[in-house]
């Protein structure tokens, strides 16, 4: 048996870290007394986060950014720094990426599924077993649908789409969906299949990727510098990371935007000008990507908010 010595020497070993047991106390003082394990709905968030947010929210004005005041005009350019300094924290080159805010990772998911939906001739939808609820969602779109088993599965469908041994339907767009990470399971899922199916797709039938990075992100580092192997959709749930602000992204690779340039709707904010009368037309803003996928007024603070959670997430991690 072992003696009370031992005992507290074995209890040291496997004890945290001083610096983890420092920080749940001063930065995570709702946790006391708490055992919490949800981390894959949402983290808890550090105090000084919103000792920060507060503290800019108390220092300057920001006004809505779609009117010229020097208030909006503010918010404007916190809204583009934040966006860049989340492409960055994902190591994806505003060269080959654009960044959509949205509500939350599902958000991600339904705009591009609408965008999908309005193609000619429609779209091929497949997706993974180990998919989310809200990924499955998008084969009611979809003219046809498939749902794969097992990842050989999956990657005996791309060996066969690389060969010319399997056809798709009469749509000519596909889209293939999956997690990075199951909610299920915990199973990890392999980053290297949007690279594989971007190879293996013949010039008749395009099939883009469709990333669900929500709980991967919730624990560890998701890596888009390789702009030639990244998925051509990938969408997430900023606050399973930083725990606040309650906001998504949907990170898309620039060469693979095409279907999301053909939706119909618009909305506040993403058209120059727009007549209701007798002649009915609109001007679609052409600067960027995002401007025309993101409707109405973004939520401002949440954005200029995710500026402060990286500035903590960097200082406690």
């Amino acid at each position: 048996m072992m003696n009370q010595s031992s005992i507290l020497e074995e209890t040291i070993k496997l004890a945290y870290n001083e610096d983890v047991d420092r920080i749940r106390l001063e930065e995570y003082p709702t946790l006391k007394d708490t055992i919490y394990l949800d981390h894959a709905g949402t983290t808890p968030y550090p105090k000084s986060l919103i000792e920060q947010f507060s503290q800019v929210l108390t220092q300057s004005l920001f006004g809505n950014p779609h009117s010229n005041s020097a208030s909006s005009q503010l918010s404007t350019r916190r809204i583009e720094d934040v966006r860049l300094r989340t492409l960055r924290f994902f190591n994806a080159s505003p060269d080959h990426f654009d960044l959509v805010f949205v509500a939350n990772a599902t958000a991600g998911i339904k705009l591009i599924a609408e965008c999908f939906r309005e193609q000619p001739g429609g779209f091929w939808f497949g997706y993974h077993r180990d998919a989310h609820t809200s990924l499955v969602g998008a084969r009611e779109h979809a003219v046809e649908h498939r749902c794969f088993g097992r990842d050989a599965e999956v990657e005996g469908w791309m060996q066969g789409l690389k060969t010319a041994q399997i056809s798709l339907s009469e749509a000519c767009l596909g889209l293939y969906a999956y997690p990075a990470q199951s909610n299920l399971n915990g199973r990890r899922l392999p980053l290297s299949w949007p690279g594989l199916l971007r190879y293996s797709c013949s010039s008749r039938h395009r099939i883009y990727s469709l990333l669900d990075a929500a709980a991967l992100v919730s624990t560890s580092a998701l890596d888009l510098s390789d702009p030639l192997h990244a998925p051509d959709f990938t969408v997430l749930s900023l606050y399973k990371i930083f725990g606040f602000p309650d906001l998504g992204a949907l990170i898309i690779r620039k060469e693979s935007s095409t279907p999301l340039r053909c939706r119909r709707y618009f909305g506040g904010g993403t058209v120059e000008m727009v007549t209701c009368m007798d002649a009915s037309w609109h001007v679609k803003k052409q600067n960027s990507l995002h401007e025309q996928l993101e409707d109405g007024t973004l939520p401002i603070h949440s954005i200029i908010a995710l500026d402060s959670a990286f500035d903590v997430h960097a200082k406690l991690f």
